[in-house]
């Protein structure tokens, strides 16, 4: 068996790390002091946007999260990433209605590198919080 670390399971670590940040025990006992779930939403519905994030965090949390949107510009994507992630939640291809409708607590950036920084600013610019799988953008 090889030790060497690969970059697929690097970011596959990384990523559910960052996730457990986000999701760990202080803000459980601050939503369930609230009595509520934390409302997430995911823009980017490709590989890595339903199955490192949206599939995991469903199965893993669903006592403290719930998705309330899914959004990207494939409507085919969207489709199969709600059933993939298996939620019950609407689906978006515009992502600022999204974020009108949905009103999310968290928004999980998952798109093309290029337009992470899109996502990343219009989220902030409503307050809303931010996770994105890679802190970049490549233009």
């Amino acid at each position: 068996m090889s030790t060497e670390l690969t970059r697929r399971h690097f970011i596959k670590s990384v990523s559910m790390l960052a996730a457990g940040t986000v999701l760990t025990s202080p803000l459980k006992s601050v939503m369930a002091a609230e009595g509520r779930k934390l409302k997430v939403a995911l823009v980017g519905t490709g590989v890595r946007g339903i199955s490192f994030w949206g599939r995991r965090l469903a199965q893993q949390y669903p006592d403290i999260l719930e998705f309330v949107g899914l959004s990207d510009h494939n409507p085919g994507r969207l489709a199969f990433g709600k059933e993939y992630i298996g939620v019950d939640c609407p689906t978006f291809v515009d992502f600022d209605e999204m974020l009108e409708e949905a009103r999310p607590d968290l928004v999980m950036v998952t798109t093309m590198d290029s337009t992470h920084d899109q996502f990343i600013i219009k989220t902030l610019d409503k307050h809303i919080d931010v996770l994105t799988e890679k802190p970049m953008t490549t233009d």
